[in-house]
């Protein structure tokens, strides 16, 4: 029987009662969090842990990941929120080796993809700007405060050199310098950011049209994403 804390590991228990199916339970004195003594579900063994990280870069629901790997929905929520948290926020992207570079120019690509988040009602979009890799990838509305979260995460040597090349959208045009910028109603001008959004469709279970999959909050959402994104920027590099 366990008699330290399973969160914390702090021996200062006490007894509190028994749970609704009769397992003994405890309370650390430290943390305030309770427990069982008996737990069924033990932590993530490694090599439960690559398989998770391998599962969440494709189109499985996380019920799913549960059944396959035969764990608990909590044991699962904790390693994500820990593999979340590693995410760069550069997002993998070789930024700083090109900007070793020094090239004249950059050609970027902006776009924006829609999913509902929470209920259909919360329309949330996913505005990315890619060179060959993502480097920006916010989440916001589709109006010029979406536009501007994105122009935030532009690292600032791609606003210096880059020319951003985007939809003929009005959120664009007021956000995005007039001497950066060029909006075309061309679809072969923006056909890369287009194609990878296909992608995103295809591998992750929250983006898919039409289907049940769907986050409840939006950090549920965008972060699952990010991690995606920079699993996606790494294998370029390769």
């Amino acid at each position: 029987m366990n008699k330290s804390c399973y969160y914390l590991g702090s021996v200062n228990i006490v007894k509190n009662g028994r749970t609704y199916y009769g397992k003994a339970r405890g309370k650390c004195k430290d943390c305030s969090k309770q427990f069982v003594f008996e737990r069924q579900n033990l932590n993530l063994s490694q090599e439960q842990k690559k398989h998770i990280e391998l599962l969440l870069l494709e189109r499985i629901s996380l019920a799913g990941i549960c059944r396959v790997l035969e764990i608990s929905a909590y044991h699962l929520y904790r390693y994500m929120d820990e593999l979340f948290s590693q995410v760069p926020q550069d997002l993998n992207a070789d930024v700083a080796a090109q900007a070793l570079i020094r090239l004249s120019c950059y050609e970027c690509e902006s776009d924006e993809l829609w999913r509902f988040v929470g209920f259909k009602a919360n329309k949330q979009w996913l505005w990315i700007a890619q060179d060959r890799q993502i480097v920006a990838l916010p989440l916001g509305d589709r109006g010029t405060a979406g536009a501007k979260g994105l122009w935030q995460n532009v690292p600032a040597h791609y606003k210096q050199r880059a020319t951003f090349f985007t939809g003929d959208w009005q959120a664009y045009k007021g956000v995005i310098p007039p001497e950066r910028h060029v909006a075309t109603a061309k679809k072969k001008d923006t056909n890369h950011a287009e194609r990878f959004f296909c992608t995103l469709r295809q591998r992750c279970a929250r983006l898919v049209r039409k289907a049940l999959s769907f986050s409840i909050s939006a950090q549920r959402h965008l972060m699952p994403i990010r991690f995606f994104v920079a699993n996606y920027n790494l294998s370029l590099l390769l």
